[in-house]
């Protein structure tokens, strides 16, 4: 509501700041300490606090009064009261908040607020941000300060401050996170979503709706191709279809998530840069649907041409530290989770989304999986196998590099475990695999009923693939529409 009158601009002290008394009747519309908008002229306006000295009024700020020269001047004054405060925008981003708003909203220290900045009626900005203390010299009393965009620097703005909770409306923080937020300063921003801060990293707002059945597969792709260490998150795409998928789950994880991308590409054929530029940028702006702006683009250094991507690498990262504390947690949590109770759908989604990034069918007449790892990883994944009931042999290649194998006859074993998620994000490496593993003794007895040795059969018959007399069971009947349904994939491409 704006209320009008006319009052005449007096000195309110020796510093020339002028004093505006408010009319007797238009009293009832404030009190004291209350905050308006006055206005004096159509493009003049400041904030002000109603006092009472010694009855109501507000003061007028000396430059005002001195650069229009208005002591002893009748004016009509426009007034209006305004929900929050108002506070000076420091070079740095910095608002000092009124004490009667600390006071109203409890805060303390580490608190996390929603504030809004609005100018001309508008909000110009909303986000959530931390409570700081400070003190000034001058003041010699804790100040309670908060930081919103420098842009804003050096204006005056109306403030609006709300205190957020760090517990939940249903008063159970979800136990896939309750670890991390630990050590965090968070506050819930709606039933679904926390902000996080901690130290000087830039914060971020999480999903709380988790589940491990959820992540399993695509925290197996980033163990594999990860960013862990370092100053910035980031995971590397091979195909679109794993681009689209890391990009789908990155962003119901992190709910403001601002991720860029880069290609990184090995320019076998030495094509023009400018158009290979252009080409790579084109092709992943149609299948994925985002906008490329950087590009790594190598000459080729004796890497083998099976390991070349014809569209690249898709790079996809946020520089935001405190992501990968996210990640490195929820990885934590949910290998912990595997080993307590003995998971072995959990595992195995792990593992498939591992060997979407580390994994390969390397041998063309043996149908083997091999997944590339290092010296310190080699043994979760090998007791992550163990959980899965999966039988592997652990190769040593260097002093760090080393390669998990799993034979044809364990792919086959569990095939109806890993049939809809193994390479499902690669289909190059899906039609490989299943194109060699039909070539297996035991694959062409199920498929083609071809006879094989006793050896085969019997390890058919221990397996549930054929009954004693070596007829076909319903599972190995499975087990060959599978393969065969994949290798007709294959032969339609």
């Amino acid at each position: 509501m704006q209320i009008e009158f006319t009052s005449r601009i007096q000195r309110a002290n020796i510093n020339n700041t002028g004093i505006i008394y408010i009319p007797k009747e238009k009293r009832i519309f404030f009190n004291i300490g209350g905050r308006v908008q006055v206005q004096l002229f159509p493009n003049l306006w400041f904030f002000a606090k109603i006092i009472n000295r010694p009855r109501l009024g507000i003061y007028v700020p000396k430059k005002i009064v001195e650069d229009y020269k208005l002591v002893n001047t009748e004016l009509k004054i426009q007034m209006k009261k305004i929900e929050g405060f108002y506070a000076l925008v420091a070079f740095d981003g910095r608002i000092y908040l009124p004490y009667e708003i600390v006071e109203k909203e409890l805060l303390h220290q580490n608190d996390i607020v929603s504030i809004k900045a609005i100018e001309n009626d508008k909000v110009i900005q909303e986000k959530y941000v931390k409570i700081y203390t400070t003190i000034r010299p001058k003041r010699k009393r804790k100040e309670f300060i908060c930081y919103i965009d420098k842009i804003f620097s050096g204006k005056t703005l109306l403030f609006q401050v709300e205190k957020l909770s760090p517990v939940p409306r249903n008063g159970k923080i979800n136990p896939v996170i309750a670890g991390f937020l630990r050590d965090m300063h968070y506050a819930f921003i709606d039933k679904d979503s926390v902000i996080i801060f901690k130290g000087n990293k830039v914060p971020a707002i999480i999903d709380t709706n988790l589940k491990y059945s959820d992540l399993a597969f695509y925290l197996g792709a980033y163990f594999a191709d990860g960013t862990k260490k370092g100053n910035s998150w980031a995971i590397c795409a091979s195909t679109f279809e794993q681009a689209r998928y890391y990009l789908k789950m990155h962003k119901f994880l992190i709910k403001d998530s601002r991720p860029e991308f880069t290609i990184s590409y090995t320019n076998i054929y030495n094509i023009e840069e400018g158009k290979l530029k252009k080409d790579l940028a084109e092709i992943w702006q149609k299948e994925v649907g985002i906008k490329v702006n950087k590009f790594r683009i190598r000459k080729p250094a004796g890497k083998l041409i099976s390991k070349w991507n014809k569209y690249g690498t898709l790079v996809i990262r946020e520089h935001r530290q405190i992501l990968l504390d996210f990640y490195n947690a929820l990885l934590r949590s949910l290998i912990k989770e595997i080993f307590l109770k003995k998971n072995k759908k959990l595992a195995i989604d792990f593992l498939c989304g591992v060997m979407e990034g580390d994994g390969c069918a390397p041998a063309k007449k043996r149908g083997h999986i091999s997944i590339a790892t290092n010296k310190n990883d080699v043994h979760i994944l090998k007791n992550i196998l163990d959980v899965a009931s999966i039988k592997s042999k652990i190769v040593r290649d260097n002093p760090n590099k080393y390669n998990l194998r799993i034979g044809a006859l364990e792919i086959l074993k569990n095939l109806h475990f890993l049939k809809d998620k193994i390479f499902i994000l690669y289909p190059k490496r899906r039609g490989s695999l299943f194109e060699r593993l039909k070539t297996v003794a035991t694959a062409t007895f199920l498929i083609e009923n071809r006879q094989s040795n006793n050896l085969v059969k019997s390890w058919l018959k221990d397996s549930g693939f054929c009954d004693k007399n070596y007829r076909i069971t319903e599972r190995g009947l499975n087990v060959s529409n599978v393969i065969l349904k994949e290798i007709q994939k294959v032969e339609v491409k």
